[in-house]
């Protein structure tokens, strides 16, 4: 019975032991959360013009370990006022996911505004996403949009400005019409035209408002206005002055101001009475802006309303202070039949103490008009009438000369009309040509002994000067050049080869004399583009010959940047027919010079044979080039042996396969069951004997 005893003991304590290391080997690890990163790859600013669209494709590259499902990407603009529309093409905006070092192409149609000024502006690209245990992540990419417009400053003008009558009565109405122009070729906002200076006239405004307001004119259009106004008995007799006022903006809400006037002359009987009535029927003024000495023509149309002949009739041009006639101010017409029209002309130009502003040139046109006046001593004298419009005249002055200024002579000028670089972006260590164009541009005179010589401020750190002369000179001579003239030269340079990629400037040195012998000296300016070849070095690489079915192999290397410039979207994949290479892509990004970077890229082979394994590493140089770099690998293939079956070792190994441990729990419980049975099965045959012994 002891032994007994002691054997459940035993079996009890062996089941205990088994039943607990089946326990601790089936414990599953605890679960470490996938977290995907997702890096926008490509340029990090994009260049198109106002009013253009352009098609822009950034890669989405994931540069973690684990996979990225059901990404979302949006795009937005930045600021409130940004001149950029975006959308997104062929669903770009989603994919159901991105592996391990691979990519998604987004692809973003960009529209810029045609009034957008000129700058850099952003774009965010907002990802949403989820990891394959669902966990969700989100991250954003912000790159840029240079935009680069010459010209964004809308023009309106006033032309054709009108009044309905010569002369009107005290008391009587009528209309001051003209043509609103947006001359340029950009919108304008908040376009407004203002009366000024009618309660200083006595007149007032009728059925109607002193101003027209439009939100928006669109370039090279026009918008006729109309103000209906009325003299009172207060209104001054004579000519009185009406300024219009007319304000808009550009696209940024910068404001605009021009002032245009004129002239309504007032009269206490009018002239509805007189036997001759003369009218200006058209006042064209010239168009566009007119620098100094630069002369404009009006043309002026004076029409006989009346059935009598007209006769010495008198048209005066009245010109502001810097206005000065370059024609006869004065035209005279001897006769004017009835209902007959004739045309007169006036030349004026600014002179050099003008300022850049709209100037009212006004004429008058004085005639009799047929009607006599009689005198207190008897006798009769001719009533004379005099008739006024007004009309702008644009000048253009940025530097108008001071009071007591000398005037100055006009000088001739040589600048660099054209020029071109061959190739366009100079590659640092070789050979270029510079063409350029030389232009005199005065109207009359010629330059002669002409001096040309190329200097150049950059310098570098072991070179010196950027550029140097390549087998010839920097300086070129030319005898003369005619007016308006253009003399042609090519320089031959070479570019130091440690030179830093950008733009540099070359001064073009200019040295000349008029037909009087007086000296001039100018610099131009012309730009060359310089890029740095890049350079990618590797080092040995190791891999194997051979290898087996399903196991996995491995090829690594260092890499080195030993050119000069950064290389961009740094990438290196294997691929093969027969491998598995999921897991064998790396994206670097940027690589800085000098830098190194290890590579060790792991794949599996699934097909026996010679199979070639491709080593592809990719990157952007400095003009954003995509260049590809491709090693190849012959691999002999075998299929897998198997191993014979092994004798099974006296001491069992420390990791279990799941079937042998549920063998052991199996057996643990049957062992169990049967020590409990024993037990159960010696208690009752106890019990039997103490009861035979009682009895």
């Amino acid at each position: 019975m002891k032994f007994l005893k002691i054997f459940l003991i035993t079996i009890i304590f062996i089941n205990s032991i088994v039943c607990v290391a089946f326990a601790q080997d089936t414990t599953e690890q605890p679960n470490i959360p996938n977290k995907p990163v997702l890096k926008m790859g490509g340029n990090n600013t994009y260049s198109i013009e106002a009013g253009k669209s352009t098609e822009v494709t950034i890669p989405i590259v994931n540069t973690s370990p684990d996979i990225a499902l059901d990404v979302l990407i949006q795009a937005k603009a930045g600021g409130e006022n940004s001149p950029l529309t975006i959308k997104f093409l062929n669903s770009s905006d989603r994919t159901s996911k991105i592996l391990r070092g691979g990519s998604h192409n987004v692809i973003l149609s960009i529209d810029v505004d045609k009034n957008a000024t000129t700058g850099k502006y952003p774009i965010t690209l907002d990802y949403s996403f989820t990891s394959t245990d669902r966990g969700s992540f989100t991250g954003s990419d912000t790159f840029y949009v240079k935009i680069d417009n010459g010209s964004v400053i809308p023009t309106v003008a006033l032309n054709d400005l009108k009044i309905s009558k010569d002369s009107v009565s005290l008391g009587d109405t009528f209309n001051i019409t003209a043509t609103l122009q947006n001359v340029s070729g950009m919108e304008a906002n908040n376009v407004n035209v203002e009366l000024i200076g009618l309660d200083q006239n006595n007149m007032t405004v009728v059925g109607g408002t002193s101003n027209i307001f439009l939100p928006k004119m669109s370039a090279n259009t026009t918008q006729p206005i109309s103000f209906q106004l009325a003299t009172t008995n207060l209104t001054k007799e004579g000519a009185n002055k009406i300024t219009l006022k007319v304000t808009y903006s550009d696209f940024t809400g910068k404001e605009y101001t021009k002032e245009y006037f004129t002239y309504v002359t007032a009269s206490k009987t009018g002239n509805v009475n007189s036997n001759i009535d003369l009218k200006i029927t058209s006042l064209v003024a010239p168009t566009g802006s007119f620098n100094v000495g630069q002369s404009g023509t009006f043309k002026l149309k004076i029409k006989n309303n009346s059935t009598g002949q007209a006769k010495n009739i008198k048209i005066t041009a009245k010109l502001p202070e810097n206005i000065v006639p370059t024609s006869s101010n004065i035209v005279l017409i001897d006769k004017l039949e009835g209902n007959e029209e004739k045309e007169v002309y006036f030349s004026v130009a600014p002179t050099a103490s003008a300022i850049s502003q709209t100037y009212s040139v006004g004429f008058s046109v004085e005639y009799d008009n047929g009607s006599k006046t009689t005198n207190t001593d008897g006798t009769t004298t001719s009533n004379n009438i005099v008739i006024e419009q007004y009309a702008g005249f644009n000048v253009n002055n940025p530097t108008p000369k001071k009071e007591g200024e000398q005037a100055k002579t006009s000088v001739p000028k040589i600048i660099v009309s054209r020029y071109e670089s061959t190739p366009t972006i100079v590659e640092a260590g070789k050979s270029f040509k510079l063409s350029m164009n030389f232009k005199n541009t005065h109207e009359s005179k010629t330059v002669k002994n002409i001096k040309i010589f190329l200097t150049i401020d950059d310098k570098t750190e072991e070179k010196g000067t950027v550029f140097a002369p390549d087998n010839s000179s920097t300086t070129y001579f030319i005898d003369k050049i005619a007016p308006k003239q253009e003399v042609s030269h090519t320089f031959d340079l070479f570019a130091v080869p440690d030179a830093k990629p950008r733009s540099y400037t070359v001064n073009v040195n200019l040295e000349y004399e008029d037909e009087q012998a007086n000296e001039f000296k100018s610099v131009e300016l012309v730009g060359v583009n310089v890029k740095q070849q890049a350079n990618l070095e590797l080092s040995e690489i190791t891999k194997q010959d051979t290898g087996t079915i399903d196991t996995p192999m491995n090829v690594n290397f260092q890499l080195y940047n030993t050119g000069k410039v950064t290389l961009s979207n740094l990438m290196i994949k294997l691929e093969g027919e027969g491998f598995d290479t999921s897991t064998a892509t790396n994206f670097i990004g940027n690589f800085e010079p000098g830098a190194t970077e290890y590579y060790d890229g792991t794949f599996t082979p699934k097909e026996a044979g010679e199979k070639t394994l491709k080593l592809i590493i990719t990157y952007n140089d400095t003009d954003g080039k995509e260049i590809q770099k491709t090693e190849e690998f012959k691999i002999n293939i075998e299929e897998m042996i198997m191993p014979e079956e092994p004798d099974i070792p006296d001491t069992m190994p420390v990791e279990e396969n799941n079937s042998f441990v549920k063998i052991i729990g199996i057996i643990c419980a049957v062992v169990f069951v049967i020590g409990i049975g024993i037990f159960i099965f010696v208690k009752k045959v106890k019990a039997k004997k103490e009861l035979d012994f009682n009895d």
